[in-house]
């Protein structure tokens, strides 16, 4: 609510509209205020009923509304349901406008809300107002709406939301209208005369197309023949330009109504009967599956939006059961009327459902046993510390199992492995090992039912390290390390600085051991440019731990550049040099005036180019007079070692 609107923020156009609405309301109406999100940062549950519905409490609502801070998260559902509850929508007619400028953020669906809403309430409507809401973003909340037989209202100014207030907060049910004028505005609806459960029709229509005219689909035998509002789309809506919208009808069979419904004069204007006729609903699968292994049901039945086949375990909570598992037709192979989904990792009798979702309707059922399957691990018994550990499986390899390496000591996981991150087709797959001996166990995961179906153990014994070089190097040359230890894959020997950050230590240089001589454990490597006392150490990457280190000196180096003290401009002239002579080492011509003073090699020639046994390179004269310096440069570390004059004439 702190998004702008030409140049306003919404919350401020909030209270504007709020304060044009509320002075013009019926005395007599009933009202409340909601808020959610106002409190605090992140927190789902943080909604307030601030003024309990009542007649008269319009100065309370203008007065709260004025005080609200947007800060938080957008607890939709929720917040229309603790609204429902409030007015005892399963006892009492009740009525919640919601105006949101988001979607829903806490884990909940307003689809299916609605539907429940609708179902279990005695005469329940909710309207939607999308203030500043996308078109993609309205279609999100548009259905807790429609499903109740409420109106979704986008508005985006002052004037907008005022109005969309006006027609939902003034809204009475069409049952309790005032009697019909003597000549309505003449509308017309086309439909189909009948329709199969669940499915979807498109709704042409005639009529004044004002903004709040909604098709509704009614059932005129509800509520002992009063009639109740099942479904309501507003045609704004829908596919306005060609005057139709599309509606998902009911999974009750039985004689209904098409209805248009008038906003602005709050009237019917036509109606239409429509069959909703029964439909073959089915699920075709396996008798049996092994345990936790995918299993795939192909389905006949409506298609709808929010249809689902769902995993139930009929004994589960004594009995009342549970949907284990749950696969939307939508998301899955729905051109070929399939879905694959879990099956449980525990043995026994479940049942496939086909559910309905706009309705909340169990359409269908078929059995399914779950058998018991094998599941192992194999490996050696002992692994070397550090050492990558290769494990054989037997098991469901469903899409997200693993196997771990947990230590039994605290519970913790030390590493995971997909199974289809690895040699799938072998059913193999390594893991690093830890640096620490001990026993360790091994466990094969099921990620769908988070559960383990089987462990085995596994004891890590103490790997042999070391690391055999010179006891001091010159700065900046290379040093040969030979090394024993895992020999792990992210395995590394660095050069460390341990006086760098304030005592924290610095790597300065490090080199993969796969890089390198791995046949014949041998790394090399560059030392640092800065003479002092280092460490080597034997890092592994796989733990981000190091087992080993030992001490080396870097011990200074008669360094110097030697040359012509005056060259003129564009010549070729020779300089010899003294220092580590490292493979990417350079003499530079150094412009120290380049850049605003930050300075600019204007010429570099690597000493590997030149005479290396002479230590010997040519350079080439800048073409610019002036003053220059000659540097020596040591590549690995980017340091400058030497420096000297040279005049450009």
């Amino acid at each position: 609510m702190w998004g702008q609107i030409e140049g306003r923020t919404k919350i401020e156009i909030a209270r504007d509209a709020m304060t044009n609405v509320l002075g013009t309301l019926p005395a007599d109406l009933e009202l409340g205020l909601f808020a959610y999100g106002h409190r605090e940062k992140g927190n789902c549950a943080d909604i307030e009923l601030i003024v309990p519905p009542a007649t008269g409490t319009g100065a309370a609502i203008k007065a709260a509304t004025d005080r609200i801070t947007p800060k938080g998260k957008t607890p939709l559902s929720a917040s229309v349901r603790q609204a429902a509850e409030t007015m005892r929508f399963t006892e009492d007619k009740a009525t919640v406008v919601l105006v949101t400028d988001g979607i829903e953020t806490c884990n909940a669906d307003p689809c299916a809300l609605g539907n429940e809403l609708a179902r279990l309430g005695v005469n329940f409507t909710a309207h939607v107002i999308g203030f500043g809401l996308s078109e993609e973003e309205g279609r999100q909340v548009a259905c807790l709406a429609e499903n109740t037989g409420g109106l979704y209202i986008q508005a985006g100014s002052t004037a907008e939301l005022s109005d969309a207030l006006t027609a939902t907060v003034e809204t009475v049910p069409v049952e309790e209208a005032a009697a019909e004028p003597a000549q309505l505005p003449d509308a017309l609806l086309e439909a189909p005369d009948e329709a199969e459960i669940g499915s979807r029709i498109d709704v042409a229509w005639q009529g004044p197309g004002g903004r709040y005219d909604q098709i509704e689909l009614h059932d005129p035998m509800a509520r002992g023949g009063e009639g109740k509002r099942l479904r309501s789309k507003a045609i704004v809506n829908g596919d306005f330009d060609n005057n139709q919208v599309t509606m998902t009808v009911v999974t009750d069979p039985g004689t209904y109504e098409l209805r248009y419904w008038d906003g602005t004069g709050r009237q019917i204007l036509a109606t239409r009967a429509i069959d909703v006729i029964p439909a073959e609903v089915a699920l075709f699968a396996p008798d049996e599956t092994a345990m936790a292994r995918p299993v795939t049901v192909e389905w006949i039945g409506p298609g709808g939006r929010y249809d689902a086949v769902q995993l139930y375990d009929v004994s589960a909570r004594g009995g009342e059961g549970k949907v284990l598992h749950n696969k939307r037709l939508r998301n899955d192979d729905f051109d070929n009327n399939k879905v694959t989904l879990p099956t449980p990792a525990k043995p026994g009798a479940y049942q496939l459902r086909y559910y309905a979702g706009e309705d909340k309707t169990v359409l269908a059922t078929r059995s399914l046993d779950i058998i018991e399957a094998p599941v192992t691990l194999e490996t050696e018994e002992a692994a070397e510390a550090g050492k990558p550990i290769v494990v054989d499986w037997v098991g469901p390899g469903a899409r997200y199992d693993s196997v771990r390496l947990v230590d039994p000591a605290n519970g913790k996981k030390l590493h995971e492995k997909r199974l289809r991150n690895d040699d799938f087709d072998n059913q193999r797959v390594t893991l690093p090992g830890p640096v620490k001996a001990g026993p360790y166990e091994l466990h094969y995961y099921n990620g769908d039912n988070k559960a383990v179906l089987a462990t085995v153990p596994v004891e890590v014994t103490a790997a042999v390290v070391a690391l055999e070089a010179p006891d001091e190097i010159g700065q900046g040359r290379h040093v040969t390390v030979v090394w024993t230890g895992p020999g792990a894959r992210y395995d590394s020997v660095q050069f460390f600085d341990p006086r760098a950050r304030a005592g924290d230590g610095r790597v300065v240089h490090q080199k993969r051991l796969r890089n390198d001589d791995f046949d014949n454990s041998k790394v090399t490597l560059p030392s640092a440019a800065k003479p002092g006392d280092y460490e080597l150490r034997y890092y592994n990457g796989d733990n981000k731990t190091v087992m080993l280190t030992r001490p080396i000196a870097v011990v200074p180096l008669e360094i110097a550049i030697e040359g012509p003290e005056s060259v003129e401009t564009g010549t070729k002239f020779s300089v010899s040099w003294k220092g580590p002579g490292a493979r990417y080492d350079s003499v530079q011509i150094w412009d120290p005036k380049a850049r605003g003073g930050k300075g600019r090699a204007v010429f570099e020639r690597r000493v590997w180019s030149g005479d290396i046994d002479a230590q010997t390179v040519n350079l080439n004269a800048p073409k610019e007079a002036g003053d220059y310096e000659l540097r020596y440069f040591n590549g690995d570390n980017k340091a400058v070692l030497v420096t000297r004059p040279l005049s450009v004439q």
